[in-house]
């Protein structure tokens, strides 16, 4: 009968040892006096034991190599450091690292449970360990990618948005953070792509990227669009979109780059602005350049026509009729001559007698001009000069006719009733004199403002202006180093603000273009 039970529990012994030699862990079964009771071929294979018979030898001996117990060695036993957490738990794992032979760290996951008797008491442990350097070194490195991946798109200038199929946001970088105003955290965790994402474009955008209509199939080229911020501002930007697929190849989500154009555009418009602006001076000097010999060429003819017409009306006294004529032909002969010498005036590309003068005095001198005239006789001058403001170098005579055409154009503006406006400054910060000319007349209509500093632009009606007052009066002002600008407010009126520079470094005459011609 013993017999027979003996051949049973080596028959369940060997069917035992078959089922662990089968698996791919390490097995060990310890008694609790740290004697092994049973290996299986993974575990004789892999630490190189070569079928030795290790029943009965001490575990830490063959397990680690070592000489004596682990806790003599400062390691870890399993057996008594985790035998309580073992009963308590019923099984326990772990990662532990180790220093092999070659010096490298590799890493072992262990994990132990306790073997009972038919009294429930621990009688032996089971330790099953496998080595999973490879799977820790993969870990390691997929999270240095994505620790990387994260930093990259964290850092990025631009715009870089995630969402999955819903529209629910996945990733929300810094670069989209400063773009819209929203923070990653609250659009995560309850916004969504609508929160600055028109939901029509959205739509129109994956409409296109399905399509190989519109670029590569699953790509967006770059798409002009608006986004509105956590301000409701509208950003322009342009978008570049990808479809995010799965390993099986399903459609998991979408990525998007947003591109701020704001300064962009505003480069544009400067360069624009900036390639107008030398446009209209190579007009302007080209103009200039042909008016000076115009002028010079017209002015001889129109001096004979006036002396033989103010001779013929000396001649029709007693013919009215004729005699009427005869003055008309004088008036508009001298309205010629006036504008040859605004030609004159407006080619000149210098400044010219410099001298030092109180700018109060000049302004005063401008109106003492006119104040006396029918048209100034209803117009109220209202003066606001800043007390002690420095000398101001410049042609006198030049900025005097600058300031004479604006209280001119003022007082025409409001039709000889209301008031003119002069208020002057000095801006010690900035080294600079602030003239503003106002008028309570109707203002310049908007589409008409960037246009009256044009030459022979004029808003008077046809036979009263020339269009070259402002004209002049602008490059007057640029020949002194300064600028002119105006200003309608929404109120009325019409306001011309020029600024001057205090220090005034005069320009190198030009060579004459029509060489031969004298001045008059």
């Amino acid at each position: 009968m013993a017999n027979e039970r003996q051949r049973h529990e080596e028959k369940n012994r060997k069917h035992t040892q078959v089922i662990l030699d089968s698996l791919p862990y390490r097995i060990m079964v310890v008694n609790m006096d740290k004697t092994i009771d049973t290996v299986n071929q993974t575990f004789i294979k892999e630490f190189g034991l070569k079928n030795k018979n290790i029943r009965g030898k001490r575990c830490y001996e063959i397990r680690y190599g070592l000489n004596r117990p682990c806790k003599e060695s400062r390691n870890i036993c399993n057996l008594e450091d985790r035998i309580e957490e073992i009963r308590k738990e019923g099984i326990f794992s772990t990662i532990e690292d180790f220093t092999d032979e070659n010096g490298e760290t590799r890493f072992n996951v262990i994990t132990i449970a306790p073997i009972f008797d038919e009294n429930g008491k621990i009688v032996q442990i089971l330790e099953a360990s496998r080595d999973v350097t490879e799977r820790i070194r993969l870990e390691h490195d997929a999270q240095q990618s994505n620790a990387f991946l994260q930093n990259v798109i964290q850092s990025a200038v631009d715009g870089i948005v995630v969402v999955d199929t819903k529209g629910n946001v996945l990733i929300f970088n810094e670069g989209m953070e400063k773009l819209t105003g929203y923070s990653a955290d609250d659009i995560i965790s309850s916004g969504h792509i609508t929160s600055f994402y028109d939901i029509d474009t959205a739509k129109e955008n994956m409409k296109r990227m399905r399509s190989d209509k519109y670029g590569p199939l699953g790509k967006l080229n770059p798409t002009s669009m608006i986004i509105t911020t956590k301000e409701n501002e509208e950003i322009p930007v342009t978008l570049t979109a990808s479809i995010i697929h799965s390993i099986e190849g399903k459609e998991i989500g979408s990525v998007g780059v947003f591109t701020d154009m704001r300064e962009i555009l505003q480069m544009r418009k400067d360069l624009e602005e900036a390639h107008l602006q030398l446009v209209q001076s190579e007009k302007i000097a080209s103009v200039g350049r042909m008016a000076a010999g115009v002028a010079h060429e017209i002015n001889n003819p129109l001096s004979g026509i006036l002396i033989y017409a103010e001779l013929l009306r000396d001649n029709l006294k007693n013919d009215p009729q004729n005699l009427s004529d005869a003055q008309e032909i004088i008036d508009q002969t001298l309205r010629c001559k006036k504008i040859v010498a605004e030609l004159l005036e407006f080619s000149r590309q210098t400044v010219g007698n410099v001298t030092s003068f109180h700018l109060e005095d000049m302004i005063d001198k401008s109106l003492n001009i006119l104040v006396n005239q029918a048209l100034f006789q209803d117009i109220e001058v209202k003066r606001n000069i800043a007390p002690k403001m420095p000398v101001m170098a410049g042609d006198m005579g030049q900025l005097q006719q600058v300031f004479t055409n604006l209280f001119i154009n003022a007082a025409d503006a409001i039709d000889g009733k209301g008031d003119i406006s002069i208020i002057a400054r000095f801006d010690n910060d900035k080294d600079l004199f602030f003239v503003t000319v106002s008028d309570t007349g109707p203002g310049i209509p908007e589409e008409l403002r960037e246009k009256i500093f044009d030459i022979f632009f004029s808003t008077k009606p046809v036979g009263k202006g020339t269009g070259l007052g402002l004209s002049i009066s602008q490059n007057i002002v640029k020949l002194h180093g300064g600028r002119i600008s105006v200003e309608c407010p929404s109120r009325g009126g019409t306001s011309f603000v020029i600024e001057l520079p205090l220090g005034f470094i005069g320009q190198p005459v030009e060579e004459p273009v029509f060489v031969g011609l004298d001045d008059e």
